[in-house]
């Protein structure tokens, strides 16, 4: 047994004791993953900032009593949401996701000109504006983050700057009746009061409402290794076997299930009353996705003992691939400050000695600096400015479409590296190659 395994069995003593679950307030809890005290994943700063910077612990649990993975350390929810940084329409490929997104919703499940559709967390309209487009009678979206919502600005939506939970579904009742459908994407990990909010929802969906949600898949991060998922925002990782366990406390089901490639691999889950004619035609890719997990060992402690082993494992290749770099002379940037590239920036310990400045998209970003790490961030302009010889790839996901937008720096020599699924060097064709 490795060392870390051997950490892993002991923390059941020492760490079990003070968590609880926040899916079935169970104590079986075990220590996945200790990353430490570390700095808000969404809290970029300005240098002026740096000293005052908070750090929160941060640690990763499996529930053996209902299979939830959660991390355990709660940031208030307004500190993390309320001053947003994630735009989502920044990127062509949501984009186009959520027109694909709204078409086969209204399809399945709606009668457009007389449906109300609720957005949980609707940031800045990537999916309401589609949803608008098929003319959907009603449309409210509900965002904490005020400067994100406030950017709406369409009058065929209805906007709420509140989080999401009884009372504001109750609101919503009041004002719009119930729904036709209710939709989350990429929230629903982020919710503390995880079995207030699926009430809310139950209360609010009609008898034969459908709730969708879609979030990061705990299989493709387990398989993938994806550590980078996981920072204070992201507060559950789902399995369907927990889901299941948590929508049955509240009369509901899933029903049926879609994997998507978003977010370097997600799933789409449909949930609707047990009762409901939904529920009565259950899809058979829900049992075959039930027993894929089980087989797997998704409801069992080693499972996650051997990922935190093969996830340390990658933190080595990693950190000697940009080492033996540097001791080259190579000058090295990030590409990609979001989430998941803080997560592997404090993890690994990347400091100013392995990457040299990191670039975003996201013109909110520009001008400020990485948290824990403080990396100032700057623009995809920075490469035609100051061309480094290689680009670490933090936001992977999106290799496909950051190459594109790269092309001038790679038909220059640039080069990129993958943080993750696998640790390598990529070479990536250009229009202007032979290959």
């Amino acid at each position: 047994m490795s060392a870390l395994s051997t950490e892993f069995e002991k923390s059941k003593q020492q760490t079990a004791v003070d968590v609880s679950c926040a899916f079935c307030a169970g104590k079986s809890m075990h220590l996945v993953m200790d990353f430490g005290e570390v700095a808000l994943a969404g809290g970029f700063l300005k240098k002026d900032d740096f000293a005052s910077e908070p750090k929160f612990p941060l640690r990763l649990f499996f529930c053996e009593d209902c299979y939830a993975v959660q991390v355990v350390d709660v940031v208030d929810p307004a500190l993390l949401f309320q001053n947003y940084f994630y735009f989502s329409s920044a990127i062509r490929t949501l984009r186009e996701h959520f027109v694909d997104y709204a078409m086969e919703a209204c399809s399945r499940f709606l009668n457009p000109e007389e449906s109300t559709v609720v957005e949980i967390g609707c940031n800045d309209g990537i999916l309401l504006k589609p949803f608008a487009d098929q003319n959907v009678k009603t449309l409210i979206g509900v965002d904490p983050a005020s400067n994100v919502i406030d950017t709406i600005q369409d009058p065929r939506i209805h906007t709420i700057n509140d989080f999401f939970g009884v009372r504001v579904g109750q609101q919503i009742e009041k004002q719009y009746g119930k729904a036709d459908l209710i939709v989350a994407n990429n929230v629903y990990a982020h919710i503390p009061d995880i079995n207030g909010v699926t009430k809310a929802v139950a209360d609010l969906l009609k008898d034969d409402g459908v709730f969708i949600f879609e979030v990061h898949y705990l299989g493709k991060i387990i398989e993938s290794l994806q550590y980078d998922m996981v920072y204070h925002e992201h507060l559950y990782y789902y399995s369907l076997i927990s889901l299941q366990k948590h929508f049955e406390r509240f009369g509901l089901c899933v029903f049926d299930v879609k994997p998507i490639s978003i977010h370097a691999g997600s799933m789409r889950y449909y949930v609707a009353k047990k009762d409901s004619s939904h529920a009565q035609k259950t899809s058979t890719r829900v049992e075959m996705l039930a027993k894929e997990e089980l087989s797997k060992g998704y409801d069992r402690k080693e499972t996650y003992a051997r990922f935190r082993d093969q996830v340390a494992g990658r933190r080595e290749q990693l950190m000697k691939l940009l080492g033996d770099l540097k001791k080259k002379g190579r000058s090295i940037a990030g590409y990609g400050a979001s989430g998941r590239a803080n997560t592997i920036i404090q993890y690994s310990g990347i400091t100013r000695e392995h990457i040299d400045y990191m670039i975003d998209d996201a013109p909110a970003k520009e001008g400020f600096y990485t948290p824990g790490s403080h990396f100032e961030i700057f623009s995809n302009r920075r490469l035609s400015e100051d061309p480094p010889d290689y680009l670490l790839i933090f936001a992977w996901g999106y290799f496909n479409e950051i190459a594109e937008k790269c092309q001038s720096y790679l038909v220059s020599g640039g080069r990129m590296i993958t943080p993750l699924p696998e640790v390598k060097v990529v070479f990536v064709p250009t229009k202007d190659s032979d290959l």
